[in-house]
């Protein structure tokens, strides 16, 4: 059946130009069992690759200008005429079937190969669980074949529904369909988080880009109840629940660090802790790959639901393989992105500015201040950059200066929407960042939960 398969695929490639990308978006070479059906389909991609007419006469050109070996030279134009002429129009309408055939097969010989790599792990006197773990969620993440089982194809009737009830949302929640971060002229700006976006938060390094992250988990997760995993990098579980507590009550850091709390934050403390234990965020610390990190992510969606997850921080994710640092933190970025299209989350990426800032006169970030910043502005959606006047001033004159709880937020990047310097507060003592005229955290989503699943099958 397979090698039925493969001559339809490529007879529709070189006879059907309306198939021609379909095939093309779902086939490539490596597919093909046939050694001979192999080199045809290099052949074709090399066409495509090069935007060239796919027909006979075009690859019996590559074919004599590319193939080395003669006998390749001399058979592959027979095959190739052979191929041309072998179906009908009617078994033409069978390729849906025949792609399917191709794809499913080396599924099957993967998940083989897969069962059998875990079976010679376990079998092993040098057995490690670990070993075998990292083995399944390197194949979970990198899974090539992932793009292709969970694609679902939307009518434009299905396209506009969802279209209308974004609109409806909008329109009862006050402009802000996503979900909110607490951070008012922020969220009326970006209609809140979005499904789909990569969302960089970047400063330098103690400008308080984790509490900014984690004040707006607490706002999503623990104010509204939307489903959020934090991955740090930096802190154990027990530091980041330590912050979270801080931001959420309003309890200054060190009452926490050294156990000693004032009498107006007892109660504040019990509040937040019953109300973080009924919450909807986890948080997850330690040294991760990326492709650690997207399985995390891709369990955490499909065995308990996800709504947003944050990154703390992207530089201290790991890409083994990359050829240098700038290639790893580009692959990092590329793939969080593609995470977040796939599972129609919003993911929030922290990421370190260079130094570079501290030596100017003028240090309000820009996008070339970030850390191999190519790829990350690239892949970026939402570009935003903290920065806070006291972070620059001596103890003295941060006593004395009104200046020094001046923050701002600065959108740098935005793909669907304005840039603007968004005037904040940052309390040093929590610390938190904080709205201008905030009092108390008193952020309520709207009744209309955004990010209804639209994201089809699971990817294993």
């Amino acid at each position: 059946m397979q090698d039925r398969s493969e001559k339809l695929i490529i007879n529709c490639v070189i006879t059907d130009s309306e198939s021609l990308h379909e095939i093309m978006s779902k086939i490539n070479s490596s597919m093909f069992k046939d050694l001979e059906h192999r080199k045809v389909f290099a052949l074709i991609s090399s066409l495509y690759a090069k935007q060239q007419t796919i027909d006979l006469i075009t690859l019996y050109k590559e074919a004599k200008e590319t193939l080395k070996s003669k006998v390749d030279k001399k058979n592959i134009p027979i095959l190739l005429s052979e191929l041309t002429s072998m179906f009908s129009y009617m078994e033409k309408k069978q390729l849906p079937s025949a792609i399917n055939v191709l794809v499913s097969e080396n599924i099957r010989h993967e998940h083989v190969s897969l069962s059998q790599e875990i079976l010679t792990m376990a079998n092993s006197d040098e057995y490690n669980p670990k070993d075998v773990l990292d083995v399944v969620q390197s194949h979970i993440a990198d899974n090539k074949y992932k793009a292709i089982i969970n694609k679902k194809d939307f009518t434009n009737s299905e396209l506009l529904d969802e279209l209308d009830r974004r609109m409806i949302s909008a329109a009862d929640s006050g402009g802000i369909n996503g979900i909110r971060t607490g951070y008012e002229r922020y969220d009326e700006i970006t209609s809140g988080m979005q499904p789909t976006n990569l969302i960089i938060v970047a400063a330098t390094p103690a400008m308080g880009k984790t509490q900014f992250a984690l004040g707006l988990m607490a706002n999503a997760s623990v104010r509204n109840q939307h489903k959020g995993l934090f991955i740090s990098c930096e802190m154990d579980e027990v530091q980041v629940m330590k912050r979270i507590i801080a931001v959420h009550g309003g309890i200054a850091g060190y009452s926490i660090k050294y156990g000693k709390l004032q009498r107006s934050e007892v109660t504040r403390y019990s509040r937040a802790k019953d109300d973080i234990k009924e919450s909807s965020l986890k948080i997850v610390a330690g040294s991760f790959t990326i492709s650690e990190v997207m399985s995390l992510v891709y369990k955490e969606k499909y065995s308990h639901g996800l709504d947003y997850v944050i990154v703390d921080y992207i530089q201290k994710i790991q890409a083994p393989g990359a050829q240098n640092r700038t290639n790893e933190v580009g692959e990092v970025s590329r793939r969080l992105k593609d995470m977040a299209n796939e599972l129609k989350i919003p993911v929030i990426a922290l990421a370190q500015l260079s130094r570079a800032v501290e030596h100017r006169t003028d240090k309000k970030p820009m996008l070339s201040d970030l850390r191999e910043s190519g790829d990350i502005e690239q892949d970026a959606d939402i570009v935003a950059f903290l920065y806070r006047a006291g972070y620059y001033m001596d103890p003295e004159e941060k006593e004395s200066n009104p200046m020094a709880e001046d923050g701002y937020i600065i959108i740098a990047k935005h793909r669907d929407g304005d840039l603007e310097d968004i005037p904040m507060r940052f309390d040093s003592d929590i610390p938190a960042w904080k709205n201008q005229n905030e009092t108390e955290p008193v952020f309520t989503q709207s009744s209309l939960k955004p990010n209804v699943d639209f994201t089809g099958s699971q990817p294993f």
